[in-house]
């Protein structure tokens, strides 16, 4: 068989942490602090403008990261009997700026600098946005429902806090929760202050795995970290 034509598809490189707050999370917790003793990286820390660092764009070091990889798919591909021309790469993202970065430092490495990324999102590829999006709903479709959501895994949210108990508490440990931290205002007065004290909240937000409760907290502040490096 002869190799004619490749596709990659990926997520976009590391960037600054959204912060804490908004749909999912308790009224008490919306800053970092309501959280921890221990203070969150700040834009200068990541070596950020403060804008960017905001909007959650490419971090310096996920700015390093992506350009290898175009050069790795260049290479691996032309081993395969693959040579690209720039002008038959087509390039998408959607309109997340983010994702445009990584796009165009991923065709920086592939030797394609200054090739034009289309956005999907947008007016000039709009039949791609169901593949770009992070979240689309096919017009006319009904989204999830709670009932179907639980039904990935057979409803039991404390058999599913359970199932991830000892990942949780290493990173409460992590976070520092303090005994009185003001996130646990939001629970019962006689409730411990933990992430595993926290009920499980349908949001039927995808990157939430459509539920807020302990098992998100967790990641959250995990993934929070692993963007520092």
């Amino acid at each position: 068989p002869t190799l004619r034509g490749a596709v990659v598809a990926s997520r976009h490189g590391v960037r600054s942490p959204y912060p804490p707050g908004g749909k999912g999370w308790p009224a008490s917790g919306s800053d970092w602090s309501d959280w921890s003793s221990i203070p969150a990286k700040t834009a200068a820390d990541y070596g950020m403008s403060k804008q960017a660092f905001d909007t959650q764009e490419l971090t310096p070091h996920g700015k390093l990261l992506v350009p290898p990889l175009g050069r790795a798919a260049r290479e691996r591909w032309a081993a395969a009997g693959l040579e690209v021309a720039c002008e038959s790469v087509a390039a998408f993202a959607d309109d997340s700026w983010r994702d445009v970065q990584t796009a165009r430092l991923f065709l920086k490495g592939f030797g394609c600098e200054g090739q034009r990324v289309y956005v999907g999102n947008a007016s000039d590829a709009p039949d791609m946005a169901p593949t770009l999006s992070d979240f689309f709903v096919q017009p006319g479709c009904p989204e999830v429902t709670e009932a179907q959501a639980r039904g990935r895994f057979g409803g039991d949210v404390d058999a599913l806090t359970d199932a991830h108990a000892g990942d949780i508490v290493a990173v409460e440990r992590a976070l520092g929760l303090p005994a009185d931290a003001r996130a646990c205002d939001s629970l019962p007065p006689d409730a411990k202050c933990s992430l595993l004290s926290f009920p499980y909240v349908y949001t039927g937000v995808p990157w939430q795995g459509l539920f807020a409760g302990p098992l998100y907290y967790a990641q959250y502040f995990a993934e929070a970290w692993m963007f520092e490096y």
